[in-house]
């Protein structure tokens, strides 16, 4: 494992407007994000502390983690440089 900056862009994304479950507030963002240090090398995340309708293809984002119980999630965030 080699550690890796967390930046990357959005290759692909689709906005969700059904919330499945009540934890999931509407609408949402499912993106695949690949990250800049490596071609291929791909997250199938959401993209957070963003309006949906600003998401775009190849907007730069970083990564922030969400703990859930034991665990931590890599969300990405619209980056800010």
């Amino acid at each position: 494992p080699v550690p890796v900056s967390g930046r990357g862009r959005v290759l692909t994304f689709t906005i969700n407007r059904q919330a499945w479950t009540p934890e999931l507030a509407d609408p949402y963002v499912v993106a695949i994000v690949e990250l800049e240090e490596q071609e291929g090398l791909r997250f199938l995340t959401n993209i957070v502390n963003c309006p949906a309708e600003a998401v775009a293809i190849g907007m730069p984002v970083s990564v922030v983690f969400e703990r859930v119980e034991d665990v931590w999630i890599p969300l990405f965030e619209r980056a800010t440089s």
